[in-house]
């Protein structure tokens, strides 16, 4: 009986989602994600707010639109953030933002039992069911937290939430799972390795896949229909990855499990090509020490050379530029890196990015440029977009909930679930 009663306690302690979304953009193309990630954000409390597993929903932020519209159509309790004070006599710019002192601030002030945590541009295809389960488990399960990754988390669930006061608090949130683990002894669990859940917002790059996969959220799509987005590549990406006859390139930070799932579920041929996976995390990158197979074919040959070279591999080339110009440029500013992305080069500073980019645009196939998400969740989503769509034709719409109508029936997309390493098993 002791147990029963305790159990149903827990059932009844409020399951919090917390949605982080500030920023401070110095650029044209930093606005527009800025307003990408809001749309998402509206669209995502949406579906919270029908989910019977999530009690709260609160928003964090310093974008006043944002806040203003959360309120006006009540879907979130909004915290204004201003900017941390810096310490007294320190030089420290106080738009250097901290995220572990801002997520523990709001959960140790409002004493939330339950907590599931995620940026602005995490999940855009996340399912009320995703939702539903996570705050399910929360409420029934004690002492654990639940990721997306551990190894670099872009949404965390986790109870207690007290428990983020016994941990050493993270700059970012990649690394909150595992101190959670290590620090506060918390069983670690990863989620389904579902598109929903591990498909997130990072570069212009992810917002046009987003922009070609029916299952982005109505304000989403409003947004990205107001930038300016050139999807041709993107489209021609799409039939490429389901034609028997076609080759793609997948180049970058590319981890065994996804290639499998592509391996399997693409019906073109691939070549991969992965390297430098952790160079972030290693430090690699600002040690200078990035080494790249294809940097050292770029600088052996002529921009032309290089992708006529790449045209004789594949029929479309994926690109985690950010691998090559950490071993051909050294640090590269986010607004050059975002206007690669866009296939805008008009807009780049930096001479080398903006003649690399050229040089993509002109390539006798489609060349796709991006981070690291690119040869990760952006790359599912085009291939689940490309089933939809094939699936389809352009009709397909959004019944709300993260499945799709046609008018003959029910489409089947790639299956949304791809195995875990084995460690994760």
């Amino acid at each position: 009986m002791a147990i029963r009663k305790e159990r149903g306690r827990w059932l009844q302690e409020p399951v919090a989602l917390l949605i982080f979304e500030g920023d401070r953009p110095v650029s044209p193309v930093e606005e527009w994600m800025a307003a990408a990630r809001a749309a998402i954000v509206l669209d995502i409390l949406e579906k919270a707010a029908r989910v019977e597993t999530i009690d709260r929903r609160l928003l964090v932020t310093n974008r006043r639109w944002l806040a203003d519209e959360a309120a006006r159509l009540n879907l979130a309790e909004v915290v204004w953030e201003e900017p941390e004070e810096p310490p007294h006599g320190s030089r420290r710019n106080p738009w250097e933002y901290h995220l572990g002192r801002a997520l523990a601030a709001v959960i140790l002030k409002l004493e939330l039992p339950n907590v599931i945590y995620c940026g602005g541009g995490a999940c855009p295809l996340v399912t009320e069911e995703e939702l539903y389960e996570i705050g399910r488990r929360l409420k029934e399960e004690k002492h654990l937290v639940l990721t997306n990754n551990p190894f670099s988390a872009d949404l965390v669930a986790f109870s207690p939430g007290d428990a983020i006061g016994q941990i050493e608090l993270p700059e970012a949130d990649n690394p909150l799972p595992m101190l959670l683990h290590h620090q506060a002894g918390l069983r670690l669990v990863q989620l389904p390795r579902t598109l929903g859940i591990n498909f997130d917002i990072d570069t212009p790059t992810d917002l046009m896949v987003l922009a070609v996969h029916p299952g982005a959220g109505v304000r989403t799509r409003e947004a990205l229909s107001r930038l300016p987005l050139e999807l041709s590549r993107f489209e021609k990406a799409k039939e490429l990855l389901l034609n028997r006859e076609a080759q793609a390139l997948v180049y970058g930070r590319v981890g065994a499990p996804l290639f499998g799932y592509l391996d399997e579920k693409t019906r073109c041929r691939l070549r991969l090509i992965s390297e430098e996976r952790g160079m972030k995390s290693s430090g690699r990158d600002e040690r200078g020490e990035v080494v790249s197979l294809l940097g050292l074919l770029w600088q052996n040959t002529s921009p032309q050379r290089f992708f006529s070279a790449l045209a004789d591999l594949a029929d479309v080339a994926f690109l985690d530029t950010r691998v090559l110009f950490a071993h051909l440029f050294g640090r590269v500013k986010r607004s050059d890196r975002f206007y690669s992305d866009l296939g805008q080069p008009e807009k780049i500073e930096d001479p080398r990015v903006r003649l690399f980019t050229e040089a993509a645009l002109e390539a006798p196939i489609p060349v796709i440029l991006g981070g690291h998400s690119l040869v990760t969740g952006g790359l599912w989503a085009l291939l689940d977009a490309a089933y939809a769509t094939q699936a389809a034709g352009s009709t397909v719409t959004a019944d709300g909930k993260g499945r799709f109508e046609s008018g003959t029936g029910r489409i089947q997309f790639a299956p949304a679930v791809y195995p875990l390493s084995p460690w994760q098993e």
